[in-house]
Order: structure tokens, then sequence, then C-alpha cells
């Protein structure tokens, strides 16, 4: 009985690369990367619970909404993550996410940073991910990846004018990713992505003249890092395709999240990460 068990979870995840090709197929990037949002009775509905239900995780912040027009409206992201919670316990702190993000790329943070059952423990969760993410969906891998690297910095949404992102990407303290990364095959002229250290931040949305925006205005998303993981930032952690995968998996677009999926399976263990367990 194994074996069809088996066979029906890999027929349902072919169908589920299927209908996000399909997606693919027919859609404009512009449309993509803009975050959905759902109205309180469309969240409800989605939840299997009542409108008032879902108006109460707005007023006590539970569910994080803005106000448009005089109605609630929630992320579909945020609803998501709701909808498909099956993982016991809280995210990783900051400091795990960062450890998780080392033992995949740069084993050299994760040995100067990390103590020996960090280090060891995030090898055991970067084992646990990558089985996970060979065997998971678009929904289930941005709710993998959100676990296990949402603190990992704070995620900022600005508006600047348009004329002002090139000179965002270019600016020396941000550090491109997410639809920005180097290596992503969706790069959108309409917005800049990035990593900035908390202590320049303000000097940046100066100079740029960059505003607070909501999620359906925003053109600018800037990764807040702590001055506590300011030095787990390296080149190889930035350019590592874990972190492009946890940038992506933000988004709600079909081609971002397929693209998280991929960058995710492609994730391996830093090879020196392993020689260096044979230390410990």
């Amino acid at each position: 009985m194994a074996w069809m068990a088996w066979m029906a979870r890999i027929a349902s995840l072919l169908q589920s690369f299927q209908n996000a090709y399909d997606c693919l197929n027919g859609s404009v990037l512009g449309g993509d990367h803009d975050m959905s949002q759902l109205s309180v009775s469309e969240a409800a509905q989605r939840l299997g619970v009542s409108a008032r239900r879902v108006q109460e995780r707005i007023q006590d912040g539970s569910l994080a909404a803005e106000k448009v027009g005089g109605r609630w409206l929630v992320s579909d992201v945020d609803v998501l993550e709701l909808r498909h919670r099956k993982r016991p316990g809280r995210p990783l702190s900051e400091r795990s996410a960062w450890a998780l993000l080392a033992a995949a790329s740069d084993g050299r943070l994760l040995h100067e940073y990390f103590a020996p059952p960090e280090r060891s423990r995030a090898r055991a969760r970067l084992r646990a991910l990558r089985s996970a993410a060979a065997l998971a969906d678009l929904d289930e891998i941005t709710v993998l990846l959100g676990h296990a690297l949402r603190h990992r910095a704070e995620r900022r949404l600005f508006v600047a004018s348009s004329r002002d992102l090139d000179g965002v990407r270019g600016d020396s303290r941000v550090t491109v990713s997410g639809l920005d990364h180097p290596g992503s095959s969706l790069s959108a002229a309409d917005v800049a992505e990035g990593y900035v250290r908390a202590e320049d931040l303000p000097e940046i949305v100066d100079v740029h003249l960059l505003s607070p925006a909501s999620r359906s205005r925003a053109n600018v998303v800037l990764h807040v890092l702590s001055s506590a993981a300011g030095p787990y930032a390296t080149e190889r952690v930035m350019e590592s395709d874990l972190l492009h995968a946890a940038d992506l998996a933000e988004y709600s677009g079909v081609r971002e999240r397929h693209e998280a999926l991929l960058a995710a399976r492609r994730v391996t263990p830093w090879s020196g990460a392993e020689v260096g367990a044979r230390g410990d």
C-alpha cells in the first residue's frame, strides 16, 4: 500500500507543476509580483472560518491587513500561511535562520560565528529542508521557507519614482536580491529589491525619496538586516540559492514561487561545512 500512496503523491506533484507551467505561459510578470489581496469574506472562505473571526485576527494584530476604500484587505500569502500551517512551534529565530543559510553556503561563516551545537542543528535542518523541498508543491514551499527563514530580516515595502529605481539598485549599501538577484530569470525593471543594514536605511530612504507603501503600491522591497545579523551577510550567503528561494517565496505570484521552488531544490550543503562537521 505504501507504494500506491507514493505514486499518488508523485501524480499530485506532477499536476502541480503542470498547473504552474500553464499559469506561467499565460501570465505577465508585471501582474505577478504584485501581492494579491483578499477581502475579509474571501479570506474567511479560504480559511474555513467566519468573517468575524478574520476581523478579530486583524484587530488583535495576528493577521496583517490594510484599509483601502473603507474595507480591510489581507495578503493572500498571509492567508496561505495560516491555511497551510502544519508545523508545530514558532519559525526559526534570526540567529538560527542565518545558521541555516550559512550551512547551505558559507562553511567559514558557520564555524566562525556559531557554536558546535548550533552548527549541528543547522546541518540537520538543512537536510530536512532539502528532503521536504524535493516533494513540496508551490504552496508548501512558501510555508516551508517562511517557517525556516522569515526572521532573517525585516521586509519593508516602499514606493519610489520609476526613474529612481536604478539608483536604488546601484547604491553600494544595497545588496540586490529577489527579483534583482543576478541569477534570477524574473528580473523586473519596475521593482527594486535588496538587503540593507538597519543603520543605512534612513539615509537610503532620504537619498532615493522612498515612501512607505502598501503591498499593492510598493515597487521597492528592502530586507533590513539587524545589527546582529549584519556580520552574517557574506557574499556567499547573499548569492546563495537558499536566500534567493526565501526572497521569492514571499511573493504571491506563481512565477516567483515556482522559481523559489526550483532554487530550493538546487540547495546543497556547502562542501566546507561537511568537512568541518568532522572537526566539531
